[in-house]
């Protein structure tokens, strides 16, 4: 779908300097709105958003927000986001219905330890660009660089616990270790599956979402030649 053209006029925005310990919307074209505490506010460039916010995207819409470590995430149109943190200060937004990227700052380079999830599945990066989409019977990650491990609301909940207890598919002690070029769906009922993909292919949110990490000065990189999606029993959060 086309993006109307004042999203060149709005390019400016991703210069913005974002104040320490706040996340921003960077770039806007279109119409978002957030809700706070009852209340809905339209969302403009510069808009802070605190936990517990909800951004809803409308049609031909796209937002970026830039979180305190620099992270970028954006949103595809008719997509809705809550704001959310996995523990104070590593961030799991959560994405209900819709289309995300992220580019995540590595942890070692002042990254805080990023997450996304959806209502099937959870997101846990270390330093990643990566594409979400969310749905209530199912979720997709797409890995464009980078390490991502996905599990099961269930799995990550339990980890956080500190329980490892109870079938799945993807066992509660288990993740799926994506490398560039898969993707994985993962389905209410726990199951999954995954393939690979072309990294070098572009539709326009693709290409949208390179131009604007190259901005940024974080290009997407070459395709990789590893593979092999798998069950992991590992942590993903404490490597």
């Amino acid at each position: 779908m086309m993006i109307p053209r004042i999203a060149l006029v709005l390019s400016a925005a991703s210069t913005l300097v974002v104040a320490k310990g706040t996340t921003k919307v960077t770039w806007l074209v279109g119409e978002a709105v957030l809700k706070r505490a009852g209340k809905s506010f339209p969302v403009r460039v510069r808009t802070e958003c605190r936990t517990g916010d909800t951004l809803e995207v409308g049609a031909t819409s796209r937002v970026e927000l830039r979180y305190p470590d620099n992270t970028l995430l954006r949103l595809d149109e008719n997509s809705k986001l809550v704001l959310a943190d996995r523990v104070a200060g590593k961030p799991e937004p959560k994405l209900v219905v819709g289309k995300a990227w992220a580019n995540v700052k590595k942890i070692g380079q002042g990254g805080t330890g990023f997450g996304v999830r959806t209502p099937t599945a959870v997101a846990a990066v270390r330093g990643t660009v990566f594409q979400v989409e969310g749905g209530l019977d199912s979720s997709s990650v797409r890995l464009y660089e980078g390490k991502v491990d996905v599990g099961t609301p269930k799995a990550a909940d339990a980890r956080a616990k500190g329980e490892v207890s109870g079938p799945s598919e993807v066992g509660l002690d288990q993740w799926v270790k994506l490398l560039q070029g898969e993707q994985v769906v993962m389905r209410k009922d726990g199951t999954w599956a995954s393939s690979k993909f072309d990294v070098g292919a572009r539709d326009p949110w693709i290409l949208f979402n390179a131009q604007r990490d190259s901005l940024a000065g974080r290009p997407l990189p070459e395709a990789s030649t590893e593979s092999g999606a798998s069950p992991d029993g590992d942590d993903p959060w404490a490597k």
